[in-house]
Order: C-alpha cells, then structure tokens, then sequence
C-alpha cells in the first residue's frame, strides 16, 4: 500500500507483531484519557523508529486495568524502509520500550491482516495462589488460601462449555453487544500451590473470564456446587452470580488466527514463569 504525501509517494507496510506485558502499571491495552495504556506506550516508541511519524496501532483485545498478557497480537501500517526490516524494528523497540513490555515477534504481513478482527479464537489463563503469601508473586495471582475443590471446579467449568448467551458472567461496558459466546475448553490444574483455570473461546464479553472466576473461586470454597453455576448461567441476570475475580490474576495467553490452532494449546509452566522466560 502506498501513503501519498506533499511531494512523494511513501510506500508503506503492515505489520504483525507479538507482544508481551505486565499489565500493573498500565490501564489495560487501549488508549484512554487521564490513564496510561500499553497502546501509548507502543505507539510513543514506535513513531521515534519513524522520524515521529504518528504510527496508529491496532490490538486484539482491550484486556482490563491491571490484566496481563503473553501473547498479545498487534498490527500496524509504517514506512517500508529496506534498511529497518521487522527484525531489526523489533531489536529498536525492546531497547526503547520498559522492561514490563516485550516484543516476542513482528513480520510483515498480508494488507487484509487484522490483529482483532482477524482472530479466530483467544486462550485466557487465571492464576489462584492456594498457599502462603509472597512477595513475588502477588501482582499476578488471587490469593484464595481456601480454594482447593479442583474437582468440583473441573465439574462447574463443563456447563460453560459450548455456545452461551454470559449475561451472567459480563459485566456491562460502554458498547452494545451480543452476548452469546462459545467456549471450546475451560479446565483446572494444580501446578504447586497455584490453581490455574485455563478458558479457550472466541471471543470473551467485558470482564466475562473474572466473572467466572469468581464463580469458580465460591466453587472450590465449597459455598457453591457446579449446579449452582448452571443456575446462573440460564438465568442471564448478572446479580445472581458472585463477585468478579480481581485483575491481577489474568493473562491472555494466545490468540490463535487458524482454525483448529486452539486445540493444541497447553499450559506448560505458570504464566509468569513463562513469561520470564520469554523475556530473558
């Protein structure tokens, strides 16, 4: 594609990256007023690669104040200069961005390609620590000390499996939405102490994972039995069910743009684990 300007035509590209980050200083994802989002951050630090050029991003989710992500995708239009390819786009910009904002990959990218419209299906993770308090830990988990009911968990997750109408479990924003979704998988593990709750859908409504989190946490207490979360399920009204799971928690863990890439997602370490090790 070509960006004509004053006196020339500026042959421009799009690009695709992955990126990953710790969402506690930030606002969520997209740009807001009065708030400092990863978007801006990017976005400040790519138009520096392009002479200030104002270099206009595109994610695949908005993700919440507070929430993380490992494979969150981006895409982008730039100035196609032979003498800053993607790799070399991506080297500027880890060593310009805070070290809680990583860039995983960036290539080129078909013209059609489009970081949230193109997404077929997204992978969240949720952490809960069930043992002591630490330090190291606590700006990426829920601690729940009494959550240990896995099995009863397991059995509360079938019945959100499959496609929905999460009235129950979304939180209203600002925009009109469908609220029918479909969940391909949702399972609980014990990795230590950590309970993780891994949901796999395309697409998630506002809030919708920490909503059944919530619902999950009442669960593995034993305040709740799986019915109970089948109950509010068909019931469509937000009130009945718990409260929402806090942010720190989360991650969006992949976003997949081929049918059937979903399926082979497994959860390999704890997600901040896996993080550092992306990053080093």
């Amino acid at each position: 594609m070509d960006t004509t300007g004053d006196s020339a035509c500026i042959k421009s590209a799009r690009f695709r990256m992955e990126l990953c980050f710790d969402g506690t200083a930030y606002s969520g994802w997209q740009s807001q007023i009065n708030s400092r989002a990863v978007q801006d951050v990017l976005e400040e630090k790519i138009s520096l690669l392009f002479a200030g050029m104002k270099i206009k991003t595109t994610g695949s989710s908005r993700t919440d104040s507070g929430v993380h992500a490992l494979g969150f995708t981006v895409s982008f239009d730039a100035p196609d200069n032979e003498n800053l390819p993607p790799s070399k786009i991506k080297d500027a910009l880890n060593s310009l961005l805070p070290y809680d904002i990583r860039i995983k990959s960036l290539t080129y990218a078909e013209s059609s390609f489009h970081a949230r419209f193109s997404a077929i299906s997204k992978a969240y993770t949720y952490v809960i620590n069930t043992g002591d308090a630490s330090p190291f830990d606590c700006k990426w988990t829920w601690r729940r000390r009494e959550c240990r009911n896995i099995d009863a968990i397991k059995e509360a997750l079938n019945h959100i499996v499959g496609t929905h109408d999460f009235s129950a479990f979304s939180v209203r924003g600002s925009e009109i939405d469908n609220t029918v979704r479909t969940i391909y998988s949702a399972d609980a593990e014990f990795v230590d102490e950590y309970l993780c709750i891994t949901l796999i859908g395309n697409g998630f409504l506002y809030k919708m994972v920490r909503c059944i989190v919530g619902a999950m946490k009442e669960v593995g207490e034993n305040r709740m039995s799986p019915p109970d979360v089948k109950r509010i399920l068909e019931s469509l009204d937000r009130g009945e069910a718990p409260a929402t799971a806090p942010p720190q928690g989360l991650f969006l863990m992949k976003v997949f743009y081929e049918e059937g890439l979903h399926e082979h997602f497994k959860l390999e370490k704890l997600p901040f684990h896996q993080a550092m090790s992306a990053q080093s």
